[in-house]
């Protein structure tokens, strides 16, 4: 097949999926907001608006298209899609809004355009040449994510597990997978242009957009400054933005040693808590968790001393909200959760704020009531595990620390991290950490007063003592203490926003900073961003330097295959590689096909299934002198398989010169071979 300029083509389709994604991202937010008049949205000026739209789309549109999608078809969510967006189109003509005389809200435009170049940039697939690709190291979560959007593309919501196939469609439930509805509308909108992947990296830079409209719109409300005032503040949050923790100092130095991160992630020194892009880059679902649960609590402070209809519109959208974050990431939205039931409690014993407390739980009857059908689908699924209970009590780890602890008892290593606490969060906050020290001495007299400062603490607080003290179990990694502190991390950033305001304000202002603390606060923040610098590198160039161009040439001869696969056979056929060893990236990034198992998104598969089937199936690719295809296709009928993808390591590959005497390759080269497998009464025949 011809060579192909994939980066070309991931460049254009990215920015067509960018280019789409205000028809489930901004347009949904903008006629609940004009409807209902949300945050005073009709009294809001257009760069406002902009920013209050895309917050109550990612607050509204997860949940709103699962049920769509879900109850009825995709096709009807395509439908209601358009819908939408010539409502979207009529308000404006009704209407005719203006953009504002000052020109403040251009400085917004210019940083999303250089977020979106720079996105795209760390992104994309990089090709060297005519025969060498290199993908970003974030790959080896998106080849998940991928294969999640395109089973919905092929398949519907919720989508049939595409990693799994026993000899029927499995339903993959066990899984919060919000965010990949969005994609995949857009991935089915795009046409052939877009793709699963370029749709999933066009909602990471939706993602960060929001992110910052997070920042610019909550520091507005919490605040209640001038505009003028409120773009600076807002700048100074999305700055920070790009600092992070002091990781680059234990990583150099274990380097020294001799430690080299192969994965060419910086984060996974420690038990991390991750960068502001690399959650983006890797677990935006968990991000946009975090988003529409702090619309949820904004809809909460927005409607305080209001009338009790606007307090239960705005809560039954609170609701919604935490529906929506549910699917998007349970373990976020079990900070949110336990951080409402607290809160709760707090305004109860302050008279003044009881009204509140109907509301707000009826805010959570919502969010219960449309999530049920979610939640249904998540407890019925096994997770593959042997039926614990998904979190358990364990003292932050400290590696470090632990690494001396091997053989220790569990209540000495416990009391060992707990020592070493201090010390794990310094690293992990650095330029946070002392800016939460700093902003809690300075409002310690007077933040039980303040509403958003008081909540601002209880989420902070529950963001610690969950990421401390509790975490999960489900997979090797501690998904809960990494992602509950997402919620502490944006706070700690708004705090961030108010102690930078001290290098400028008086001496006797509340935060005045003395000439110690301004130059701590700027090595601890150089070192912050310097990590960052760091880890998009590693993110980016990783397996260049870690790999070679060996590795650039087996990639692009993988995509290659895949894209010929995806191309030119049904979407129904089974395509199926050697299941042994490590995760086959390509077969999730450019595979776009059903197998019969894979490691990619092997969700609620239990694991003596899994682990047999993979056994089983790999006999296929670890043949030697295979002398012709009888064998080759029995197992292949046997387990449903119509196509198997040969790569040069595996041992069936020293029998490729007999076997394609017998029968052509669909595509070969010096890395990859691909072939019918099975007779023509294969469970998906091919025309």
């Amino acid at each position: 097949m011809p060579v192909l300029n994939f980066t070309l083509q991931d460049i254009i389709g990215t920015l067509l999926g960018f280019s789409l994604f205000p028809l489930v991202l901004v347009f949904p937010g903008y006629i609940f907001g004009w409807v209902f008049d949300l945050f005073e949205f009709r009294t809001r000026l257009l760069p406002a608006r902009f920013a209050v739209s895309l917050l109550l789309s990612v607050a509204i549109c997860p949940i709103f298209y699962y049920l769509v999608a879900s109850l009825l078809s995709l096709n009807v969510a395509l439908i209601v899609t358009g819908l939408i967006a010539a409502v979207f189109v009529a308000l404006l003509v009704y209407e005719k809004p203006t953009l504002p005389q000052d020109g403040q809200w251009r400085i917004f435009f210019w940083v999303s355009l250089g977020w979106v170049i720079f996105a795209i940039f760390c992104l994309v697939d990089l090709q060297w040449g005519h025969q060498e690709l290199y993908f970003s190291v974030a790959a080896l979560d998106h080849t998940t994510r991928v294969s999640i959007i395109d089973a919905m593309t092929r398949t519907g919501v919720p989508p049939i597990n595409p990693s799994y196939y026993p000899g029927h469609y499995v339903k993959l439930t066990f899984l919060y997978f919000f965010w990949y509805i969005l994609g995949s509308i857009i991935d089915i909108a795009g046409g052939r242009l877009v793709d699963a992947r370029t749709a999933l990296f066009a909602s990471i830079i939706w993602c960060g957009i929001a992110l910052m409209a997070l920042i610019a719109f909550y520091l507005r409300m919490r605040d209640g400054r001038a505009a003028s005032k409120v773009w600076q503040r807002a700048l100074i949050g999305i700055a920070s933005l790009s600092i992070t923790g002091l990781d680059i100092i234990p990583a150099i130095a274990l380097i020294g040693f001799g430690n080299v991160y192969a994965r060419g992630d910086l984060e996974h020194w420690n038990e991390q808590i991750t960068a502001w892009v690399g959650s983006l880059f890797w677990v935006p679902h968990h991000v946009a968790s975090l988003i529409a649960g702090c619309v949820g609590m904004l809809l909460v402070h927005s409607v305080r001393r209001q009338t009790r209809s606007k307090q239960f519109i705005a809560l039954i959208f609170s609701g919604v909200a935490f529906a929506s974050a549910l699917g998007l990431s349970v373990w976020v939205t079990f900070v949110f959760v336990l951080f409402w039931g607290i809160w709760m409690l707090c305004l109860y014993f302050q008279k003044e704020q009881r009204a509140l407390l109907l509301p707000m739980l009826f805010a959570g009857v919502v969010a219960l009531l449309l999530a049920g059908p979610f939640l249904l689908g998540l407890l019925s699924g096994s997770g593959g595990g042997n039926g614990a209970f998904p979190i358990t009590f364990d003292v932050r780890s400290f590696r470090l620390a632990d690494a001396f602890l091997v053989n220790s008892s569990f209540l000495w290593r416990s009391f060992i991290r707990l020592i070493f606490l201090p010390l794990n969060y310094f690293l992990e906050l650095g330029f946070f950490f002392l800016v939460a020290f700093i902003w809690l001495k300075s409002n310690k007299d007077n933040f039980r007063n303040h509403p958003y400062y008081f909540a601002e603490a209880l989420l902070l607080g529950v963001s610690f003592i969950i990421g401390t003290f509790a975490r999960s179990i489900l997979i090797g990694n501690n998904d809960l203490g990494w992602r509950a502190w997402l919620p502490g991390q944006f706070i700690l950033l708004i705090w961030g926003v108010d102690v930078l305001e001290g290098f400028v304000r008086s001496p006797s202002s509340r935060f005045a900073l003395s000439q110690t603390t301004k130059y701590n606060l700027v090595l601890l923040a150089v070192l912050g961003v310097s990590t960052t610098i760091l880890d998009v590198s590693l993110l980016r160039f990783g397996h260049y330097f870690s790999f070679g161009s060996e590795a650039g040439r087996q990639i692009f001869s993988a995509r290659q295959a895949y894209t010929m696969i995806s191309q030119t056979l049904p979407e129904d056929v089974i395509v199926q590689y050697n299941p042994a060893g490590v995760l086959n990236r390509p077969s999730g990034l450019y595979g776009m096909r059903q197998s019969a198992i894979s490691d990619r998104t092997a969700y609620g598969v239990p694991l003596d299934k899994y682990f047999s089937k993979a056994k089983q199936i790999s006999k296929i690719f670890k043949m030697e002198n295979a002398q012709n295809w009888n064998l080759l296709d029995s197992l292949c009928n046997e387990y449903f398989i119509n196509v198997i993808v040969i790569v040069n390591a595996d041992p069936l590959w020293k029998s490729l010169g007999l076997l394609e005497k017998q029968r052509a390759a669909l595509y070969a080269d010096d890395y990859n071979a691909v072939f019918f497998c099975g007779g023509r009464t294969a469970t998906f025949p091919f025309p």
